[in-house]
């Protein structure tokens, strides 16, 4: 009576099988009379002979305590419904934690009964992979009923582990088991995880590698977690490895359950799912009044893959399903970003990085500064940079980790605790720069302005300048309202004309004409104009000629572009000059040497009288580029040149 009453009482908490609740995919003959879940009723005609779902296990061992009562009365709690299929003791571990946590409700397919010595597992729904029948026909129809209804029933799929005989069936495509059967109908939609369990040498062997990519390719809803390996030990032994997978499962649920993280690299509001991924880590929960979450004050061991101290993002902003931010981050091919916040996708480490990388059995005490930066805590980062020698420079990778994610928490300890790590490191010492030219950033800038420690003054005009070169409005926006003194040269100006930053020339010239008579901001043109022909940015060049700012240097826009190749710039120039475009006879020396057919042709064809001397090109052919001197010398040759004449000739102009 005490098991009844318990299976009575945990209905809700553990998703029993009352009809009225029974949870869409199941067929009523699941639930239907006794809970032995007689399966007599399914399908139609005569299906005597199906085997029966196994009966629920119950334990009156299993309590809830105040916080999961809290969760489970809450009527936005959300039931999450994962499938896991397995056949070892491997699993048993993962499913308590799962079971430990309310809002998840686990079925399991195994041939082995759990109710032998397994403590925790309470009213757990457990299915035969391999049907016991008298007929085929019968066990066929009961497999392809049950699947579908299991396929339909889960939100996530675990096959945990599956050796290399499933493997090879799956990617074969047979269905002579019900885990076979539910693989072969899952909706694509969902996720299914697979921990693959096998000897070292099955692992290693191309036929396992060729299924693994087979299955990488054709099916992308299947996330693959590091195996289970063994190895042999004589006389007759197999060792089982320590699994390494265990933090990426648990990540790899909550993805496929699509329950939220942190995006930014921080903690989220803890959700229930991390008292399963803690397990036996969690020192306790406190659950507040009407929240459906429980804020979690976690000591979690060196071995737990902890997340930056930054400030969390808005519980309430709307939050991108884990597949589409891998997708994302595949896409952009940004390793650092998608391993800093725990998005599993297929990116290869960069070269750059595998000297700072830990090895698979590394502690967390003997990670780099550099991997402590991306995926640590502070207090890590702190304890490393407190023992770095005086002096002695931080890594290029290390100052660019701390400017790509905003980490000016590391750069407040640095410099109230280790200023000369400041100064004795480059790229950190030129933060102004390095914010506005190269990460666009002006949080990094505003913690400058603001740092007691730092001379706020001291900043060259590189910063402006390569903000221009960047096109970061934002930052020059920044620039002008932070109070200090605008510092900037010709390349400015220069730089956008040529990287064809045609806002950013708008903003320059709305700043020049808007400021103040005593605090004037003028315009430092240079030779912007020679290096947008230079660049060919066509656009860069109509805006200077129609902006109404007076400039230098159009004189020599139609040689720069012939010397360049740029036949667009030619013609836009052209356009806009008309007959009054200026050239001398270095446009044709000038292609000639570079070996720039379309622009000799351009000239040819363009109407415009271009001088030339037969000495000046012969000595441009023998000056041209490597490959291009016999493309020119024909062209010159179709064109009329004759090298073979005498010194009157050889000097005479002529005109194309």
């Amino acid at each position: 009576m005490a098991v009844d009453s318990k299976l009575r009482s945990d209905s809700h908490y553990f998703g029993a099988h009352d009809p009225q609740t029974q949870p869409t995919g199941v067929p009523a003959a699941m639930s239907s009379g006794s809970e032995t879940g007689d399966m007599s009723n399914i399908g139609a005609g005569d299906n005597s002979g199906l085997p029966e779902m196994k009966q629920p296990v119950a334990h009156a061992s299993g309590t809830m305590n105040v916080g999961q009562m809290r969760l489970l009365n809450s009527p936005s709690r959300h039931h999450n419904r994962i499938l896991l299929s397995t056949n070892t003791p491997f699993s048993d571990t993962v499913m308590r934690s799962l079971l430990r946590d309310p809002d998840i409700e686990l079925r399991l397919i195994a041939d082995k009964d759990f109710n032998d010595g397994a403590d925790g597992v309470d009213n757990l729904l457990y299915y035969p992979d391999i049907p016991q029948s008298e007929t085929y026909r019968s066990r066929r129809e009961w497999m392809n009923i049950t699947a579908a209804s299991l396929a339909d029933w889960a939100d996530v799929l675990i096959v945990a582990p599956v050796d290399a005989g499933t493997l090879g069936s799956m990617v074969s495509g047979l269905t002579t088991s019900l885990t076979l059967t539910i693989l072969r109908g899952w909706d694509i939609s969902k996720t299914i995880l697979l921990v693959p369990k096998m000897m070292l040498l099955e692992w290693k062997s191309p036929i396992t590698g060729r299924q693994l990519d087979q299955i990488r390719t054709f099916w992308p809803w299947v996330k693959i977690l590091p195996p289970v390996l063994s190895r042999f030990e004589p006389p007759d032994s197999l060792v089982e490895v320590p699994w390494e997978g265990r933090e990426m499962f648990y990540e790899e649920v909550r993805k496929g359950l699509g329950w939220p993280f942190n995006v930014n690299g921080a903690e989220d509001k803890i959700d229930s799912l991390d008292e399963a991924v803690i397990g036996g880590r969690m020192d306790k929960h406190l659950v507040k009044n009407d929240m459906d979450t429980a804020t979690v004050l976690e000591n979690r061991s060196e071995s737990t893959v902890r997340r930056s101290s930054t400030p969390s993002r808005d519980p309430n902003a709307p939050v991108l399903p884990p597949e589409l931010l891998t997708m994302i981050f595949e896409a952009l091919g940004d390793w650092e970003t998608s391993t800093a916040v725990g998005v599993y996708a297929r990116i290869p480490m960069p070269e750059h990085w595998k000297a700072f990388a830990p090895k698979a059995d590394c502690p967390s005490t003997n990670f780099s500064l550099e991997y402590t930066i991306l995926r640590s805590p502070l207090c890590d980062i702190t304890k490393l940079l407190s023992s770095a020698p005086p002096w002695k420079p931080l890594s290029n990778l290390a100052a660019h980790l701390i400017f790509k994610f905003c980490r000016t928490d590391v750069l407040d300890y640095i410099c109230q605790s280790r200023i000369d790590l400041y100064w004795s490191t480059p790229r950190l010492s030129s933060l102004p720069l390095r914010a506005s030219a190269v990460y666009g950033n002006t949080t990094l800038l505003e913690w400058w302005r603001n740092c007691p420690d730092l001379p706020t003054n001291d900043y060259l005009p590189d910063a402006l300048d390569g903000a221009s070169r960047a096109g970061f409005i934002h930052v020059l926006e920044w620039w002008r309202k932070s109070g200090l003194p605008l510092r900037y040269t010709e390349r400015a100006l220069e730089s956008a004309s040529a990287e064809g930053q045609i806002t950013v020339l708008d903003w320059w010239k709305r700043v020049s004409e808007s400021s103040a008579y005593s605090d004037p901001v003028p315009l430092k043109i240079g030779k912007s104009v020679l290096l947008a022909a230079q660049s060919g940015k066509t656009a860069s060049l109509a805006w200077w000629d129609r902006s109404g700012i007076p400039y230098s240097h159009g004189e020599s826009v139609a040689r720069i572009a012939s010397t360049h190749g740029h036949v667009p710039v030619l013609e836009l120039w052209y356009r806009r000059k008309g007959s009054k475009i200026i050239f001398d006879n270095q446009v044709l020396v000038g292609a000639t040497k570079n070996g720039h057919v379309d622009v000799l042709e351009w000239w040819r064809r363009s109407g415009l009288r271009v001088e030339f001397k037969t000495c000046d090109i012969e000595e441009a052919l023998e000056d041209a580029v490597s490959g291009a001197e016999d493309r020119v010398r024909r062209w010159w040759e179709r064109n009329g040149l004759n090298l073979g004449v005498g010194t009157s000739e050889w000097m005479k102009v002529k005109v194309l």
